[in-house]
């Protein structure tokens, strides 16, 4: 092998080293952020006194506790998306189960909307949530109005 490619193919191999690299970084960011956050999720649950001043007009601070561990649970899902650990028919059922329950259609119908702004920009972000409100649409509440 000419040295010339010898010196082409080592430098290819450093180029990609450094993507790896800087990909491994802004996962293990990611991960340390989704910590972050679920831990103080998971403090405002545990007292949802501190919760309050975040809650929906009308809404008991326990009403709020409970959507707060709906986040807590998108949370973890939107990581796992992140990671690539939740592809296309993944996330997809994960986004239908989490609809199913009566909890999760609140926690969107309350917060869907900011989740969806809070995405813009950031195409996986925006998959993520456009997986959820798909399966928000295709699970219409049953419950009488009011209950």
């Amino acid at each position: 092998m000419k040295t010339s490619h010898a010196l082409l193919l080592l430098a290819a191999v450093g180029a990609v080293r450094i993507v790896q690299s800087e990909r491994h970084q802004r996962q293990q960011n990611q991960v340390a952020v989704t910590e972050l956050h679920h831990a103080r999720l998971t403090h405002l649950i545990s007292h949802p006194h501190l919760a309050q001043d975040w809650a929906p007009e009308g809404m008991t601070k326990e009403e709020f506790a409970r959507l707060l561990s709906e986040n807590a649970q998108l949370v973890s899902l939107s990581l796992r998306h992140r990671l690539g650990l939740l592809r296309r028919r993944q996330l997809r059922f994960v986004a239908d189960a989490f609809m199913a329950r009566p909890a999760g259609r609140l926690y969107w119908r309350h917060f869907g909307s900011f989740r969806t702004q809070e995405a813009d920009g950031d195409r996986c972000s925006e998959r993520f949530t456009a997986a959820l409100e798909d399966a928000y649409v295709a699970h219409p509440d049953t419950d009488p109005i009011g209950v």
